[in-house]
């Protein structure tokens, strides 16, 4: 949990048990790239369909999954590093988050898994965002099941934060969460107080800290002894944190942080120290950093910490809060607390296991905030406040598309804020740059229409990019409110990425095998010559056998793979995709699975 040493990555942390699926998976973070988001399915996807080099395994696992994960994130806080088609699919699983005060800042993960009529929970509790930032994180990861009767009661009390933090995340979104999902995280939420966690090696007394929700309170920090490790620290939050430490005060932060506390935050009885240069660096050339892509090294701090030595032990709190008042005293924020014997998990044997990646510097304040990062980060904070105003996106009949966008009715105030601060905002769809104005209203009679759209790139996701007078700006990904959808947009954003024969007998063999049909693991073997001749990539030999595999009661499949065949022989061309004598193979299969009572 606290070596540091030791990797760990985001996929190996929601990969389910052996012989276990996933149920459902419900997540929290601050900001979020929908690139990385991409990644979260395929720790739920067959092995051979993990690779995020392949896009059809990719395309495969996201729409297979996205039904079963809902994933709230700070409104404004969105981004997307490489862009891909294949984000269309995160649009019902991702819940922008607007709270009253201060921001949305948890990073945890609840996940059921199941086999049979047996159930498996985990919970992951961590200080980074679902981004691709390679910093240091602490990430601790806690495996549950259904308690016995004797410990039902113990349970309910332990979990109870936690199933109070779960039903309140559905208030917490932006748009109305549909009612099967919200349903969804209600009876997840219910089952929390019946498990059973199972704690770190030599770790006790388990406890949740859901912090800025109803009824939650602020963990005590009293003890002997203090570390606190935090990116971001500010006066009034470390004076909190220390005010009921009685000896000493260790603070890991980055320097930029320290050097600006006030010169009276410092005193005699706490030590400041941060990464060391060639430590913030390091990274395991084999790829498994924490959280980290392959590749690339680990650089700048970002784990959070609080560690207290008292008389009963070491008290270890993890989880997204930095030493600040904000987090402590107005984010929605998640700890977790611990504890265990000071000779292992205290203050001391904490220092001596970060042993040379830690250096002391001694920081003495009063530093000024850079005029132009404090310009930009005032940008993006306003940006997240016009974020919080929900958007509509209508899509018009006629083809090709036309969309209609307008914002909800708080905007006509915020949009009279931003000219009065010299502000400009600005919008475009981020399928198309091209497409966008610099004009956005409050409600439909008002809305702002865009046409010349292809099926392809219609989409929820506007991108705002605010413009301060100084020719600084800021963008956001926001996810509008669609209406009017396409029924068969999905399957067009399916068929661009069938660029030949090869993908779409990949795409149609992933979508059998991983229903459950089980084929052999040669049938789904790179370069076969097969039953439609020899591919590139993929067998024909592999879907041969999973269609007739799938045919029959019971299977579903096929149902599944019939809006992706019946979408690209409706196409005006698919000669080059489609392998030569498919259509009679599918026509047969097809009428046999019925025949046979399967499902249409």
């Amino acid at each position: 949990m606290l070596e540091p040493q030791s990797r760990a990555t985001l996929t190996d942390q929601l990969r389910p048990p052996t012989g276990f699926e996933l149920v459902h998976a419900v997540g929290t973070t601050f900001t979020l790239d929908l690139t990385t988001a991409l990644s979260v399915p395929l720790s739920f996807a067959a092995h051979r369909a993990t690779d995020p080099r392949d896009p059809i395994g990719v395309l495969d696992a996201v729409r297979r999954v996205a039904d079963r994960i809902d994933l709230f994130a700070q409104a404004g806080a969105m981004s997307m590093g490489v862009r891909s088609d294949l984000v269309a699919f995160l649009e019902d699983m991702v819940h922008p988050v607007a709270v009253d005060h201060g921001l949305f800042h948890p990073k945890v993960w609840l996940l059921e898994y199941r086999a049979g009529d047996e159930s498996r929970f985990r919970f992951v509790c961590a200080s980074r965002n679902l981004t691709s930032d390679p910093s240091w994180d602490i990430v601790l990861r806690l495996d549950g099941w259904f308690a016995d009767d004797r410990y039902r009661e113990h349970a309910a009390t332990v979990s109870a934060p936690l199933e109070t933090f779960l039903k309140a995340l559905p208030g917490m979104a932006l748009h109305v969460v549909d009612d099967a999902r919200r349903d969804r995280i209600f009876d997840l939420a219910a089952r929390t107080v019946s498990i059973a966690w199972e704690t770190p090696d030599d770790m006790r007394d388990l406890a949740f800290h859901p912090l800025g929700t109803p009824g939650a309170s602020a963990p005590d920090v009293k003890g002997k002894r203090a570390l606190i490790i935090s990116p971001f620290v500010s006066d009034d939050g470390l004076k909190s944190l220390r005010s009921g430490v009685r000896v000493e005060t260790h603070l890991i932060s980055r320097a930029e942080s320290l050097d600006r506390l006030a010169p009276a935050s410092f005193d005699q009885r706490m030590t400041t120290y941060i990464l060391d240069d060639a430590a913030a660096q390091l990274g395991d050339e084999s790829g498994t950093e924490s959280f980290v892509p392959v590749g690339e090294r680990l650089v700048g701090l970002h784990a959070k910490a609080v560690i207290l030595d008292r008389a009963d032990g070491a008290h270890v709190l993890l989880g997204s809060a930095n030493a600040t008042d904000a987090a402590w005293n107005g984010n929605v924020e998640f700890l977790v607390e611990l504890v265990g014997s000071q000779n292992r998990f205290g203050v001391q044997a904490t220092l001596d296991a970060l042993g040379e990646l830690k250096e002391e510097y001694p920081a003495g304040g009063g530093e000024a905030v850079d005029p132009e990062e404090e310009a930009t980060r005032r940008l993006e904070s306003e940006l997240r406040r016009i974020a919080t105003i929900p958007l509509w996106v209508r899509v018009l009949e006629g083809e090709p598309h036309s969309l209609r966008v307008w914002a909800g009715e708080k905007f006509a105030s915020a949009g009279r804020r931003l000219a009065d601060r010299g502000l400009s905002l600005r919008w475009h769809l981020l399928t198309r740059p091209d497409v966008g104005s610099d004009a956005l209203r409050s409600g439909e009679a008002n809305g702002v229409e865009v046409g010349g759209i292809p099926l392809t790139d219609v989409t929820p996701f506007l991108v705002l990019v605010l413009t301060d007078a100084e020719g600084r700006s800021c963008s956001s990904i926001q996810l509008a409110q669609l209406l009017d959808d396409i029924d068969t947009r999905r399957d067009a954003i399916v068929a661009r990425q069938l660029t030949d024969r090869a993908a779409f007998i990949r795409l149609l063999t992933l979508m059998l095998e991983l229903s459950g049909i089980g084929i052999g693991p040669g049938m789904a073997s790179a370069g076969a010559t097969g039953f439609f001749g020899t591919t590139a990539g993929a067998s024909g030999a592999g879907l041969f056998e999973a269609l007739i595999r799938a045919v029959g009661e019971g299977r579903s499949g096929l149902a599944e793979v019939r809006r992706i065949v019946d979408f690209m022989r409706s196409q005006s061309d698919p000669g080059d995709i489609l392998p030569q004598g498919f259509d009679e193979l599918w026509e047969r299969a097809w009428a046999a699975h019925l025949e046979l009572g399967g499902t249409a």
